[in-house]
């Protein structure tokens, strides 16, 4: 693949060890590889730590560079190699293990509307708020999804602002316990996304 002119010569700046050339691609290509990255992750802090784990390896391998054919794709290929080697890393390393199952969960209970765009997650979202109290699931509904505030849920189902706030609590809380007891699921979701890439 035959890439710009000009990221041919900031490659070929790199390759001889250019620390303004390695700067260049940084703040040039920074976002676009993070959004690739977290587009198979799903979580932004596991994405900053492999991109930040991809310009390092760009740097470690850049006397490699063909300056020809690197690129952004060349970013993409190397960040896409260390999101299946942390996948891996999940898969055996117990507490990391933990630490993703946290953040998804987590992350699971604020979602609002217009957020649910996880299609690997929403399904598994929705069995969740399908077993709270009917009662529970419509004030879930209201604030997190609907985004209304604990006051305007209140009047709209004639509850007083604690008695929202106590189904919220409880509501979060059994969907993260929920998550937590489906965890192999999710982690399956977020491997079968990787591979479905």
């Amino acid at each position: 693949m035959k890439v710009s002119e000009v990221d041919a010569i900031i490659f070929a700046r790199l390759k001889n060890g250019d620390k303004d050339a390695y700067l260049a691609i940084y703040n040039r290509y920074h976002s676009p590889v993070y959004y690739f990255i977290l587009k198979y992750v799903k979580i932004p802090d596991l994405a900053e730590d492999i991109l930040h784990d991809t310009f390092l390896k760009l740097w470690e391998v850049r006397t490699k560079i063909r300056p020809e054919i690197a690129g952004i794709g060349y970013l993409y290929r190397i960040s896409r190699n260390l999101v299946f080697k942390m996948m891996k890393r999940i898969s055996t390393d117990g507490e990391l293990r933990k630490h993703v199952i946290e953040a998804i969960s987590d992350l699971a209970v604020q979602i609002t509307g217009d957020q649910v765009e996880w299609k690997e997650y929403s399904g598994l979202l929705e069995d969740a708020i399908s077993l709270l109290p009917p009662q529970r699931q419509r004030v879930f509904k209201l604030c997190r999804l609907e985004g209304k505030t604990y006051e305007e849920t209140a009047k709209l189902l004639g509850l007083s602002k604690n008695t929202v706030k106590e189904h919220m609590v409880l509501a979060v809380k059994f969907i993260k316990e929920y998550f937590y007891k489906n965890a192999d699921i999710i982690l399956g979701l977020l491997l079968l996304g990787i591979k479905n890439k």
